[in-house]
């Protein structure tokens, strides 16, 4: 039975479809849910592929039963492996409702997937007293709007030809980045994140349009930002910066750490075929991110350091702190850029 008048549903999806960050959707489903339908607990997983296995992480977690509704994340739920998790796996290859007995409260647990572009991208669990099936049509007629919506928000955060986050993304991204290293420690024992910023740019990508034709150069930017989703973790954030020219921005790393991942990345283009086009190399310039530092200085560092890599040599990885240790660049300089860094 719904615990909430017509109103007060309208409202809810009034404050749904208001917002547009994806982790804020995904609270705000929850909470919504938990104020029209009657539930014990409600649970959102999100799939992770991890090598050959994929893991469920908690995104958010609402204990009705408690008076503060006491909201649970990640660090506090443990993950699951999804082949290991019978009830979930059979939500996951059937794509449909599962009702099972709720092994934390007197009832039943019902698992919905969570519908993705082409795939199953989560749950959400309810555990409740009984099954009420009026209750679970809601629910998942409130899981098509969020789905609609993150759509809707996913198509202005990402670039239309590769699916990578967009320029305007990252200006909001990096702002994010920046606010939260400003921000005093909650606790005594936080540790600081880390993060590093990179440009990558391909090596002589004017030569590939203009000898095979853009399609083909249409075709390199596609593997190319394939080939980031493969060799980067799924929390680092992947950015088509414009053109051929993308950024990557690496979370809890060091210069050291940056250096090997990028490194990596390097060579896994240098040493791939692209069909047509042959070998192709990239060029990357890395700086660490400060919380005192403004996004353009942020920017225009790891574009110092880019161009030190494409003035001598091209295919190589470039670091501005180390660069700037050496001598070799200097904080405020702006470079007037006579080689092809296209």
């Amino acid at each position: 039975m719904l615990k909430t008048s017509p109103f007060h549903l309208l409202q809810s999806l009034v404050d749904l479809t208001s917002t547009r960050d994806q982790f804020a959707l995904e609270n705000c489903l929850i909470t919504t849910l938990q104020e029209i339908i009657s539930a014990y607990c409600i649970t959102f997983y999100e799939i992770e592929d991890h090598n050959d296995h994929k893991v469920l992480n908690v995104v958010v977690s609402i204990n009705t039963q408690h008076d503060d509704n006491k909201k649970q994340n990640e660090h506090t739920l443990p993950p699951l492996i999804l082949e290991q998790s019978p009830d979930f796996l059979d939500c996951y290859q059937t794509n449909t409702q599962i009702v099972k007995q709720s092994r934390t409260h007197t009832g039943v647990s019902v698992i919905h997937p969570v519908q993705g572009i082409n795939k199953i991208t989560g749950f959400l669990v309810i555990d409740c007293q009984a099954l009420d099936q009026k209750d679970q049509d809601m629910a998942a007629g409130f899981m098509r709007v969020y789905y609609n919506w993150l759509q809707l928000i996913n198509d202005n955060e990402r670039d239309t030809l590769t699916g990578l986050l967009n320029r305007k993304t990252f200006d909001i991204q990096i702002g994010k980045i920046l606010t939260a290293a400003r921000m005093p420690k909650k606790r005594t024992g936080d540790t600081e994140q880390q993060y590093c910023l990179a440009i990558l740019d391909i090596d002589h990508f004017k030569k590939i349009n203009d000898k095979f034709g853009h399609l083909y150069g249409d075709e390199v930017l596609l593997m190319f930002s394939n080939m980031m989703r493969q060799t980067f973790r799924d929390h680092d954030q992947l950015f088509r910066y414009g053109g051929e020219e993308f950024v990557v921005v690496l979370q809890n790393v060091n210069t050291e750490m940056a250096m090997a991942v990028l490194q990596r990345f390097r060579k896994k283009i240098e040493s791939h075929t692209f069909p047509q086009i042959g070998a192709i190399t990239v060029s990357a310039g890395f700086v660490m991110i400060a919380a005192q530092d403004l996004p353009g200085t942020i920017i225009e560092q790891a574009d110092q350091a880019l161009y030190h890599a494409k003035e001598h040599g091209r295919n190589q990885v470039c670091s501005f702190e180390v660069l700037k240790t050496e001598g070799k660049i200097h904080s405020g300089v702006v470079y007037n850029n006579d080689i092809e860094m296209f």
